[in-house]
């Protein structure tokens, strides 16, 4: 479980494509994301929570 800006990601390792698939667990939009590490893994879940809250934003839509 890793967490963001108060969005809680938790992920898991897929053995068949080699990759970890993330996915945000307190949020009613559905958010997911694929890495092949966990340091990119990280990243990923703050690039897709940054994103979702710029375009929450612009459209005047709760964050969760």
């Amino acid at each position: 479980m890793i967490e963001y800006k108060g969005f809680i990601c938790h992920f898991a390792f897929n053995e068949v494509d080699k990759l970890f698939h993330g996915k945000v667990a307190n949020s009613h939009y559905f958010i997911e994301f694929k890495s092949k590490s966990m340091r990119e893994l990280k990243e990923a879940f703050h690039i897709a929570i940054d994103e979702h809250i710029e375009w929450c934003e612009k459209h005047k839509k709760k964050f969760r």
